[in-house]
């Protein structure tokens, strides 16, 4: 019976290592469409301070505002655009190298392309759950919402900011914290 047993654990983690890569490619084909609507509506932009420019030229008339608008959607767009090129590198585990644009494996300390050294992204803090802090607080909070009320903020053992977020608890805490003063 062993060597069933290792069988059907063998399958077991093919079928899900098979099921993680395809939610990875799942994702990945979300964020490439992501990518593809975010350029359709930058061609937009562009096409509109384009028009915006010409029209001003021509006319006279001051556009200055509404082209200022426009690059600020622009910019607003192609931001949107690097978080999800970003997203998918980190997905297929790349970096894209500052020097020449290629992608390189993220475990790699140097550019396989150009040979320049490859700067990792510093790791992301973790937050505090009870008031978004940045410290090493592992207070929870007992609200449905999970977010900073009340009482997560009096369990905080750490030195930062809870005290102050308790007295302001966050929207959807209000009730839950009014309801549990009234009981």
């Amino acid at each position: 019976m062993t060597i069933f047993n290792n069988i059907k654990r063998g399958a077991t983690d093919a079928a899900t290592k098979a099921a993680k890569k395809t939610g990875e490619i799942t994702n990945i084909a979300k964020l490439a469409m992501n990518i593809k609507n975010a350029e359709t509506r930058l061609g937009a932009v562009y096409e509109e301070i384009g028009r915006l420019f010409y029209t001003a030229e021509r006319t006279g008339e001051d556009f200055t505002s509404d082209i200022a608008a426009n690059i600020m959607k622009a910019d607003k767009i192609k931001a949107d655009i690097a978080n999800f090129k970003s997203e998918i590198a980190a997905l297929r585990n790349v970096i894209v190298c500052e020097n020449c644009g290629n992608e390189v494996n993220a475990d790699f300390a140097f550019c396989n392309f150009c040979g320049s050294k490859i700067e990792k992204p510093a790791p992301a803090e973790e937050t505090c759950e009870c008031c978004e802090c940045e410290c090493e607080c592992e207070a929870e909070c007992d609200c449905e919402c999970e977010c900073c009320c009340e009482e997560a903020a009096e369990e905080c053992t750490c030195e930062c900011c809870c005290e102050e977020t308790a007295e302001e608890p966050c929207c959807c805490c209000e009730e839950t914290a009014e309801e549990d003063k009234a009981e």
